[in-house]
């Protein structure tokens, strides 16, 4: 008779403990095609058995069919002494379909063996490939927890010698001014303020065309209210509403290289005379309010600001190298080098929020070859400050 079903549940069981203890996975990987082996044998073994047990319950059963009849015969004939034996027989022939029920359970108690130590073995493999994974993951974890550790640090002053520092509080700020995207800056700007209201937090732009007013304003008034000074560093391209937040920043940092532009401000209007005017009336006070602060901080008037605009570009976008916009006003310092030192793993920080498909998805050629662009129409008191020299904006 095989192992009871609690023996190979304790197999199982052990079989399991032994793996929490660190072996060599070669080691691992031979038990558990050994083990694997011996139950395909021990099944195939148990089905050889099976196989002729059907003969010899049919021989005995038979067999005592016969007894039970000659019984019977002899029963007619002999009497009492004949039905005495013919109960005998009739037990014994009780006693033969019993045992061939306890054969049946026997070879089901068999299968269920052989059935729970192939699951043991698959279960062993299965375990293996969790914790080898489950392994990588944590060493992983530790060695960028050590990175961490060991490398980052935040100093006052994160610029010194032409080389800027940017800690693990950096703000990615790119793609167009939308009011998701001020909600995902004024969010980490309030996030870093309360881990550490001292320690510089840093919004990085690579490339940022500009974009609402109304969001741009948004993210200068969670800069102003911030108790951690919020630097803006820009490495490709700030225009419009983006190069307004670079120039008002407490500072902001670009490569000699960098592009900043600036120009006046978009608004679609419609409507009859009155409305054009109560529109336009609301849409000055509100752009002219943030532009007369630029206009301060590059210590120009604002009317000759504009007139300046105009008198170096045509269409009125005033773009500059880096190195001109910081004796210009427009940033505050030139950098050689950038380290950014929040990075311990491949990838790259996840991107705002995406724009609507059904109001940006509209891109068509110009004329020119740029891509034409329809804005939908700003939401109630806002206006577009943006600008992008391979798309043509069209208001509506």
């Amino acid at each position: 008779m095989r192992r009871p079903v609690l023996s190979v549940l304790l197999f199982i069981a052990a079989g399991l403990g032994a793996q929490q203890a660190p072996r060599p996975p070669e080691v691992v990987k031979a038990e558990i095609e050994t083990e694997a082996i011996r139950a395909r044998l021990e099944l195939a073994t148990a089905k050889r058995r099976l196989e002729a047990l059907p003969g010899s319950l049919e021989m005995r059963r038979l067999e005592a069919e016969a007894m039970l009849r000659k019984a019977r015969a002899d029963a007619a004939a002999a009497g009492d002494d004949a039905e005495k034996e013919r109960i005998k027989l009739e037990l014994e022939a009780a006693s033969a379909r019993a045992a061939s029920a306890s054969v049946g359970k026997d070879r089901a108690r068999a299968e269920l063996e052989v059935e729970a130590r192939l699951a043991a073995a698959q279960a062993s493999v299965e375990l293996a490939k969790v914790s080898s994974a489950a392994q990588i993951v944590m060493l992983e974890k530790k060695v960028a927890e050590v990175a961490a550790g060991a490398r980052m640090e935040y100093p006052k002053d994160p610029f010194a010698d032409g080389v800027l520092r940017v800690s693990d509080r950096r703000i990615p700020f790119n793609g167009r001014v939308t009011t998701q995207l001020a909600d995902f800056v004024c969010a980490r700007i309030a996030f870093y303020n309360a881990v550490d209201p001292e320690a510089p937090i840093f919004l990085v732009i690579d490339r940022n065309p500009g974009g609402s007013v109304m969001a741009g304003y948004q993210i200068l008034q969670a800069m102003e209210a911030s108790k951690a000074p919020v630097y803006v560093v820009v490495k490709g391209y700030a225009a419009s509403m983006a190069a307004i937040i670079t120039t008002l920043a407490k500072r902001s940092f670009v490569y000699p290289q960098t592009i900043v532009l600036h120009h006046q401000a978009s608004s679609g209007l419609g409507g009859n005379l009155t409305q054009l005017n109560e529109q336009l009336k609301w849409t000055k006070l509100w752009v002219e309010r943030i532009f007369i602060k630029v206009a301060d901080r590059v210590g120009v008037p604002l009317d000759d600001f504009v007139k300046q605009m105009y008198a170096n570009a045509s269409t009125g976008d005033w773009k500059v190298l880096g190195e001109e916009a910081v004796r210009r006003r427009w940033a505050t310092d030139v950098v050689q080098q950038i380290k950014e030192e929040s990075f311990y793993a491949a990838g790259t920080t996840p991107a705002p929020a995406p724009l609507d498909p059904e109001v940006f998805g509209n891109a068509r050629p110009s004329a020119d070859g740029r891509v034409r662009e329809f804005l939908p129409p700003a939401e109630a008191g806002d206006a577009w400050w943006i600008h992008d020299p391979s798309v043509e904006f069209v208001l509506r």
